[in-house]
């Protein structure tokens, strides 16, 4: 997908009201808006107001990052309360819409107490597919984890 600039970007449009949203919260650096296609009831989008790469890792400034972060578990908290649910999960994939935003979706269905939910099916990718899963894999040998514990670390090395 090619890099959007602030001028045609469906987020920045959306912050400057040229297109319609479902708008739940916002203040002079942040908006929160339902998802137009959500995967569940209340899953929500925290958008920065400025145009930031999607990459939020490589060139948001550091408090605008720490600001990103705030704003996203104040939003998740009205979602536990307007939606009442007991968790919300967060996402900051950004591989759809090249401007910097978190994904919040509400966990519907879940007790009030912690309970451990696996699933049984297992997943592992070689490659980015369009989508996450936070289905575990199989087991990793220990061995080969520690290889490739020495490989990242010697990599940055500087």
């Amino acid at each position: 997908m090619e890099n959007k600039t602030a001028e045609n970007c469906i987020f920045c449009k959306i912050v400057r009201g040229e297109i319609p949203s479902a708008k739940i919260w916002e203040d002079e650096k942040f908006t929160a808006i339902l998802d137009i296609s959500p995967n569940t009831k209340g899953m929500t989008l925290v958008l920065t107001k400025e145009h930031y790469n999607s990459y939020v890792f490589d060139d948001m400034p550091e408090g605008v990052y720490l600001k990103l972060m705030e704003t996203a578990k104040k939003v998740a908290k009205m979602l536990e309360k307007g939606l009442d649910v007991t968790r919300v999960s967060m996402v900051m994939e950004g591989m759809g819409v090249n401007h910097a935003h978190i994904k919040l979706y509400p966990l519907h269905g879940l007790a009030e107490k912690f309970r451990e939910m696996l699933p049984e099916e297992r997943v592992r990718f070689e490659k980015y597919r369009g989508y996450i899963s936070t289905q575990l894999g199989n087991q990793a040998d220990p061995a080969e984890l520690k290889k490739l514990a020495e490989e990242i670390k010697k990599k940055n090395e500087d």
